[in-house]
């Protein structure tokens, strides 16, 4: 493990860092990591960096931040294509490794290990573990199995391929009950019915893109987060007519305007990345500075629907 992470003797500390706006695979492979750190060097001060007010961390058993000290410093940088997307402050790092399965676009750690063929930084996290023999903690296992079925959205994206089969295998030798995961991550409330009523009743479409709107005032009467209102991007997907779905939130926050874009085939991280975003091809985010952007979004993203079709 030492020669895999490169975390030497000489480092006293590992600060482990994700993304902003975290998703289950952030989370996932950040905590799976904390927790097997912890596990392999208890003498080490293992941190975690970044904002911890995510809905999503229900799905974790609950952890302690750490508190940065002096020392030899290595910051492990997960599930993060580029360094404006760090949640946390590198500088206070003596080095830096980055794991990530996003598009290349910056390598900036001292020691990159990128996958891009990879359903999810969680699989490239658990095949490290694998390759180094280590015993990953439930705990561990758990958070890194729920950051693949997050990325690969239960192993049906074309990125799941049977390397993320094999990293599932081993989380399942690690003791993890996905019967469990799977329950707690899928049960669904009488508000979740009432927001997926909202969604139907008030999407639109503009040839092969449907989307939905969620203003702050929505977001209130439904009673829900931002985040929450971006989860439910997917209500729209599998429906033949459109090729890409997308959920557009208000950001009240930061006076802006959150997009999370889905679509079958159509690589729309391109579009994204003009809109103050990127990602995966067929899985991206986007902010919008105000409403009237939406349109040229749109048209965009139909350049790309027509450049598949015709």
């Amino acid at each position: 493990m030492d020669k895999i992470l490169r975390i030497r003797k000489e480092f006293d500390q590992v600060i482990i860092y994700r993304h902003v706006n975290p998703d289950l695979d952030a989370f996932g492979s950040q905590l799976g990591m904390y927790w097997t750190l912890k596990s392999i060097y208890p003498q080490k001060n293992i941190v975690l960096a970044g904002e911890m007010n995510s809905d999503l961390l229900k799905y974790y058993p609950s952890f302690e931040m750490g508190e940065i000290k002096k020392g030899y410093t290595l910051g492990i940088v997960l599930d993060t294509a580029n360094r404006e997307r760090i949640d946390g402050d590198i500088s206070v790092c003596d080095q830096i490794l980055k794991i990530d399965h996003h598009i290349v676009v910056d390598s900036y750690g001292d020691i990159n290990i990128e996958d891009e063929e990879a359903s999810s930084c969680s699989e490239i996290v658990t095949l490290l573990m694998k390759r180094g023999k280590a015993q990953i903690p439930l705990e561990a296992a758990n958070a890194l199995y729920l950051g693949i079925i997050g990325d690969s959205n239960r192993f049906l994206y074309h990125s799941t391929s049977q390397k993320t089969f094999e990293a599932a295998s081993y989380l399942l030798d690690m003791g993890i009950d996905i019967e469990k995961l799977y329950q707690k991550l899928y049960m669904r409330t009488k508000q979740d019915l009432e927001i997926t009523k909202f969604i139907y009743n008030h999407y639109q479409e503009n040839d092969h893109i449907a989307w939905y709107y969620l203003s702050d005032e929505n977001l209130k009467a439904l009673q829900m987060s931002r985040e929450q209102g971006s989860s439910y991007v997917n209500v729209l997907a599998n429906f033949e007519e459109y090729a890409v779905w997308m959920a557009v939130t208000q950001n009240k926050k930061d006076n802006n305007y959150r997009v999370s874009i889905r679509s079958r085939g159509i690589p729309v991280n391109e579009v994204a990345a003009l809109f103050h975003g990127g990602g995966h091809a067929y899985a991206a985010g986007a902010t919008l500075q105000s409403l009237d952007e939406l349109e040229e979004l749109i048209e965009k993203l139909k350049e790309k629907i027509n450049g598949k079709y015709i």
